[in-house]
């Protein structure tokens, strides 16, 4: 009898709760949350071990340490159509994110602005995958 107290008891919810709170934690800190179109629920999406960099990454990367933001935006751009849309999506949202990392005052000096981040972000999101 006191075994099943334990087990259905409201120290016993409440600690399953925590627990599941932090599962969740743990999840979402270790992939990135995306919110699905239709229903508005939250998933959970690990990334891939990147053991290679994408294709033309290294190319990008090369830009970027030379602070040419604006020219490597535009390679970006330019190697759309060049790779699927896989591994393009994935190839901008590593651009952008690493562009993100910089200040306004950095971004302007390489000849971009935090508001032309925002718009290739949008860019995108809208590609139909």
């Amino acid at each position: 009898m006191i075994h099943r107290r334990l087990i259905a008891g409201p120290t016993f919810i409440l600690g399953l709760v925590w627990l599941m709170r932090q599962l969740r934690a743990f999840a979402t800190g270790l992939g990135y949350t995306l919110s699905r179109r239709k229903g508005g629920e939250t998933q959970v999406v690990f990334p891939e071990l990147q053991d290679k960099p994408l294709p033309h990454q290294v190319e990008l990367t090369q830009l970027i340490d030379k602070h040419a933001y604006a020219q490597a935006a535009d390679r970006l751009l330019a190697l759309q159509y060049a790779m699927t849309a896989s591994e393009f999506l994935k190839l901008g949202i590593w651009f952008y994110a690493t562009l993100n990392r910089f200040d306004d005052q950095n971004l302007a000096s390489g000849g971009i602005s935090r508001a032309s981040l925002v718009a290739g972000l949008a860019q995108l999101k809208q590609l139909d995958l």
